[in-house]
């Protein structure tokens, strides 16, 4: 930290005023100083608190895709599943991404992100304006998803061709399809392999 010593001198001449003005400044940069060291102080508590968290210094969020297991994914799979019909249903989204959308990792990461976000801006803990700023990364997500133009699929492979702007029923086999493979091909739970591992002794 820098040395921010009141270096100012007061001439023997100077009025109380002024002889206060310059005490008072002299406090201010003392002040200034502890403020400064407190902030060193918390980012370094900061850093030792995350290090006694994960020694790793990471740890996957429940909703990062990349760290999950298969008990794990399937949990994520039906919250996501559940708030992504609401998403759909709620804006009227079904001409803007097709309901084969778990056939699609980039949509399902984006649907993800927007899913805990909505969650976070609608919490008590939120910013008052965590609502519109949601809504603006929203508009933001169907702009790309135009680009990506994943909305072909309503009309190819994945689900019959319809003009419709809702989903046709039952759930397409094909995002079903690609819930499982997923859930499948995921490491089984730690807990689980241990477990596997004494009864095979």
């Amino acid at each position: 930290m820098p040395d921010r010593t009141f270096l100012f001198h007061i001439p023997e001449q100077a009025s109380p005023q002024e002889r206060a003005t310059a005490e008072l400044a002299a406090l201010i940069d003392t002040l200034r100083g502890s403020v400064e060291q407190l902030a060193e102080a918390h980012v370094t508590l900061s850093e030792r608190v995350d290090a006694l968290d994960s020694p790793t210094g990471f740890v996957p969020a429940r909703h990062c895709w990349r760290e999950l297991d298969r008990d794990r994914a399937r949990e994520l799979w039906a919250w996501l599943i559940a708030w992504t019909r609401w998403l759909s249903d709620r804006y009227g989204l079904a001409q803007d991404f097709g309901a084969c959308w778990p056939a699609h990792p980039p949509l399902v990461e984006e649907l993800t992100a927007l899913a805990v976000s909505w969650h976070h801006a609608y919490s008590t803990t939120a910013d008052p304006d965590a609502p519109l700023r949601w809504h603006e990364a929203l508009h933001r997500a169907r702009t790309r998803w135009q680009q990506w133009d994943y909305t072909r699929c309503r009309y190819g492979q994945h689900s019959e061709p319809s003009p419709d702007a809702v989903w046709s029923q039952p759930w397409p086999t094909p995002a079903e399809d690609a819930v499982r493979a997923d859930i499948d091909a995921r490491p089984a739970p730690a807990a689980a392999v241990a477990q596997e591992g004494e009864t095979s002794r």
